[in-house]
Order: structure tokens, then sequence, then C-alpha cells
């Protein structure tokens, strides 16, 4: 059951899950995905806490987190793995010009450092 995702973030995974072949790319690929998602959860709540007065951000005990991060992971690997529809990627994005692949590289790199950055940045500007 995987989530119809938009050109971009297939193109993504694919980019991703081509970066270091020789490793682990799928555990990579989605470990990388959990942690940009996570830190950007992390802002959300964090700026709805600061900007609305709510408390969303619970007191949670190391064993707690560690659940909560094992259940993030679990529900990353059922809503973005599918080994089809990886395959079906690289079909999609095999015939990009040197060119593509270039731009393609860097704007992964750009999203995925940008968006770390710019959740920092908002949950620093709202505390």
């Amino acid at each position: 059951m995987m989530l119809p995702l938009c050109k971009f973030y297939r193109y993504l995974i694919y980019r991703m899950y081509h970066f270091r072949e020789d490793d682990t790319p799928v555990t990579n690929t989605l470990g990388t995905l959990m942690v940009v998602h996570t830190i950007q959860l992390m802002a959300i709540v964090i700026v709805m806490d600061k900007c609305f007065g709510t408390n969303l951000w619970p007191s949670l005990s190391k064993g707690e987190i560690k659940i909560m991060v094992g259940a993030f992971l679990v529900l990353h690997y059922f809503l973005l793995y599918d080994k089809k529809k990886w395959k079906s990627f690289d079909k999609e994005f095999k015939d990009e010009t040197e060119k593509e692949r270039k731009i393609g590289f860097w704007l992964v790199i750009l999203y995925l450092v940008g968006s770390i950055i710019l959740s920092f940045v908002a949950m620093i500007l709202v505390c």
C-alpha cells in the first residue's frame, strides 16, 4: 500500500536509492526520509505550540521515544516502500541526461538540507 507520489518525490527516492548502491539503499533511503520528516514534523508541532498556545509536544521517556521512532520507521516502510514501484522509478528516470542527473542531484541535496535548515530556522524564530 504505497502512497501515490508526485514526480519530484519519485525522483527523490530514485536519486537517494542510487546514491550508494553498494550499501543498503532501501534502509539508507527510508532512514534519510524518516530523519527529514521527523525534523519537519517537530518543527510543525513546535511552531503550532508557540503560535496557537497548544500543548502538542508531549513529555516522553526515552523508551516511549524509541517506540515512536520505531513506529515512524515502520510507517515509512509501509507508506513509501514498494519494490515494484521503486523499480518503475528506475524505468522512469533511466534515460536522464548527464546534465539532468547533475541538476537532479543538486535539487535532492537542496531539498534534504534545505528542509532541515528551514525547519530549524522556523523552530528558532518562534522560540
